[in-house]
């Protein structure tokens, strides 16, 4: 069931750095639940100041990341699932709407949601995650009944979260702090460019912004240096580009994504991944995996 859905029952961590969490990309669909902690989380261009039961859905395809505070304790639950499984499933149930908040609310925060029905979406969270963890044997009709079980109880928290679209949707204002503004400013300048010749210099210019004060606020909201963002967004798309169309070749692929050259991108895609593009692209073609740190 990796490959079709993933699941994380109130996971914890203590926060040692900005730089434990990573930006990532995946092809699902995400619920992330906020249980507690002191976090900020950033999703593309938008800067979320978490609070305790607060509700985000996900297009994973977003580059996204948790950016708790050091010396805090992170509790988060998560469920991944893939459109391409569950929307036959919910197809031949009459109810493909149910999927219509992630595809056209795209990134969403529900904040407010009254405690009935918190407790059952983080009821139906535990329940799906128990099942998928839960180890069976390598036989047919224990799977066949596993993956219906976890669809049966997936689709219930789907009903869910659809209903909220239509009763409590709450999209976050961003923080309208000076500070947060020019960190959307260079993220979304980022996000248009990343795939030309950057310097702090051509950022700082365009935005007519210091370089030092901007590079100091993106690391002190972000956790992130601006160079790191760049190349977080490059190998991302380097990863999609990778993935979807296997006829390019690694040079193709290393200069539509910013890089200077093919031994480059090699590199550092190696450094990142732990493992070359070409052998990456072989991985992906064969089973799709999760590489998100939630």
């Amino acid at each position: 069931m990796s490959e079709k859905i993933q699941t994380h029952y109130r996971m914890t961590d203590k926060v040692h750095s900005q730089g434990d969490f990573e930006y990532h990309s995946h092809d699902r669909f995400e619920i992330y639940y906020f249980h507690s902690g002191s976090c900020r989380y950033l999703i593309s261009d938008s800067i979320y100041d978490l609070q305790q039961d607060d509700i985000i859905i996900m297009n994973g395809l977003t580059l996204h990341r948790a950016n708790p505070e050091p010396g805090t304790t992170y509790e988060r639950s998560v469920i991944e699932f893939s459109a391409e499984w569950v929307s036959p499933i919910l197809k031949s149930l009459n109810v493909p709407e149910l999927l219509t908040p992630f595809t056209k609310l795209s990134n969403t925060l529900f904040r407010g949601v009254d405690n009935d029905m918190l407790n059952e979406i983080k009821e139906l969270i535990r329940k799906i995650s128990l099942v998928n963890d839960k180890h069976i044997k390598d036989e047919q009709n224990e799977k066949r009944l596993k993956e219906g079980e976890i669809s049966s109880l997936l689709i219930q928290l789907l009903f869910k979260i659809y209903e909220l679209s239509k009763i409590r949707l709450v999209r976050l204002p961003p923080n309208k702090s000076e500070k947060t503004i020019h960190v959307n400013r260079v993220v979304s300048w980022i996000d248009k460019n990343f795939d030309k010749d950057i310097t702090l210099d051509n950022i700082a210019d365009n935005l007519n912004i210091s370089k030092y004060y901007m590079s100091r606020i993106f690391k002190d909201i972000t956790g992130y240096t601006i160079m790191q963002y760049l190349m977080s967004c490059r190998i991302n798309r380097a990863k999609y580009l990778l993935e979807i169309y296997p006829e390019k070749t690694i040079l193709d692929v290393a200069l539509e994504s910013g890089f200077e050259n093919s031994s480059h991108f090699s590199r550092f895609f190696r450094k990142q991944m732990n493992i070359t593009p070409s052998e990456y692209r072989n991985r992906r073609s064969v089973k799709y995996k999760s590489v998100s740190k939630y």
